[in-house]
């Protein structure tokens, strides 16, 4: 099962969070720690470190009371033509139960595009282009991670269940390329930092049985992918 099936499966009706990082767990320096000649940290009699007066060092120590705790929520934005998916990694850093450092970071991020491809084509319809349009403005803060080689970008294209499966998988292919042509022509994204792949009618999301679950399924999954 992919990503976004197995994501959307559990977290469907979430908000998106779209907070940019903060850098304070990365940046917080505690006191530095009185260590013994063999460089471990010194304890006093009731077991506490005994600290240095300088604000020396970032070296958390679970031993002297530090605990970093890292959870990862799944939150999405529905809307009408789609659906925008994202991996929200959390940080706290806590001493004492008190909260001393947080950070918020996008780790991965996905827009499910259920895209209006006549029958049999791979052609993308004005709506459409809309529709990439606002996926490309919502790439524009992921473009500084791609230009630094730490994320890359999916483009995955799904069908129906209508016709050979064989058939399917090549026309979710083109699919695919339509919109990663469109995301370089229009978009300027780098080409490089794209990759292309289809899926056929493998993991649906919605009732083949239905219209509208087929047209759920006919669909192209853009996800940026940090490293």
């Amino acid at each position: 099962m992919s990503y976004m099936s197995k994501k959307t499966a559990t977290a469907l009706g979430l908000a998106l969070a779209v907070s940019l990082p903060a850098h304070a767990v990365d940046n917080l320096t505690v006191d530095g720690y009185a260590r013994s000649s063999d460089s471990n940290p010194v304890t006093d009699s009731s077991g506490e470190c005994v600290r240095t007066i300088y604000e020396d060092t970032k070296e958390l120590l679970e031993k002297c009371g530090y605990k970093k705790e890292v959870t990862e929520t799944v939150e999405v934005d529905n809307q009408p033509a789609g659906a925008g998916v994202a991996v929200v990694k959390e940080t706290e850093v806590t001493k004492d139960g008190q909260v001393l450092a947080a950070k918020e970071e996008i780790v991965a991020e996905a827009f499910i595009q259920n895209l209006e491809f006549g029958f049999d084509s791979a052609d993308l319809s004005a709506a459409d282009k809309v529709e990439l349009d606002g996926v490309i403005q919502k790439l524009d803060p992921y473009r500084p991670m791609l230009r630094a080689n730490v994320a890359h970008i999916n483009v995955v294209g799904y069908t129906d269940s209508q016709g050979p499966e064989s058939y399917n998988q090549g026309l979710s292919e083109r699919r695919a390329q339509a919109v990663a042509d469109y995301l370089a022509t229009a978009g300027g994204v780098d080409r490089q930092k794209m990759k292309v792949m289809g899926k056929g009618e493998s993991d649906p999301i919605g009732d083949n049985n239905t219209e509208e679950g087929r047209r759920l399924n006919r669909r192209v999954v853009i996800e940026v992918i940090k490293h």
